[in-house]
């Protein structure tokens, strides 16, 4: 896990890129997964950028480009590396014209809170803190024609205060180092949500996922992500990763458009 975290970090250390999220309702016929309704679509810019080598904390901005009505709606967070730190997440919504810090403590967490109205919750886009689980090989197996091992997660007592997760069990490619599939399981012990990842590609060295498929197992609401294009070792200007971001849109638009140049 230290060696994935490790890989994880490196390949987020700064990056912009822009995603799409289709989430649906759906039903099983025949044995596969159908849309029962018209897919809510989104697309969203985000960028990510570590403090340094020495300083694993890092800050991301992700921001709703379309559709029309959503264009603007902004989430900012920091990612703290000391184990004892919350993350601060702050969210933008035009309409009210307003930020709001979400709670990270254990009363009234907010990680559970959508992302962006998909089935992916503001705990899943933030990366786990080494400290906060304890780990048990499963096994060591095959999946998708991958080397696995497969892990099991169990929060720590006091993370499990801020988790809506009891338990998780990561299947994680041997040679690249990403996450294939992860299986989530709530409080009671029931499998929750089910992520699975693919399109794994490696782009400027790094191995990444183009599609991640969150399947909401007890509301039968599944969201597909997909990487529209990507950017690493981006130069981040001064001062763009905070709340003056979330709310000025000039700046905001302004810097975009110098880093959209580097997209591919």
């Amino acid at each position: 896990m230290i060696k994935y975290d490790k890989v994880s970090k490196e390949a987020s250390f700064s990056l912009f890129q822009q995603t799409k999220l289709m989430t649906c309702k759906y039903t099983i016929q025949q044995g596969k997964m159908r849309a029962a309704e018209k897919p809510r679509v989104s697309v969203l810019e985000m960028v990510s950028e570590d403090d340094g080598v020495d300083n694993k904390d890092s800050r991301s901005v992700s921001m709703v480009i379309e559709p029309a009505r959503d264009k603007g709606i902004s989430m900012l967070t920091y990612t703290y590396a000391a184990p004892e730190k919350d993350d601060d997440n702050w969210v933008y919504l035009p309409a009210l014209g307003k930020v709001k810090r979400l709670v990270s403590s254990s009363e009234g967490s907010d990680e559970s809170a959508s992302f962006f109205g998909s089935e992916f919750s503001v705990e899943d886009m933030t990366s786990r803190k080494i400290d906060d689980y304890t780990y048990k090989l499963v096994e060591q197996a095959d999946y998708a024609n991958r080397p696995v091992w497969v892990l099991e997660l169990l929060p720590t007592p006091e993370r499990a205060k801020k988790s809506m997760y009891g338990k998780a069990v990561l299947w994680i490619d041997k040679e690249r180092f990403i996450i294939l599939r992860q299986d989530l399981y709530d409080r009671n012990g029931l499998l929750f949500k089910r992520l699975t990842a693919s399109n794994i590609e490696q782009i400027d060295k790094v191995w990444v996922a183009r599609k991640a498929e969150m399947n909401n197992l007890l509301t039968r609401r599944v969201t597909i992500m997909e990487l529209i294009s990507i950017a690493y070792n981006i130069e981040v200007p001064e001062g763009f990763l905070t709340q003056r971001t979330l709310t000025d849109f000039a700046y905001r638009e302004k810097i975009l458009g110098q880093l959209r140049s580097n997209l591919q």
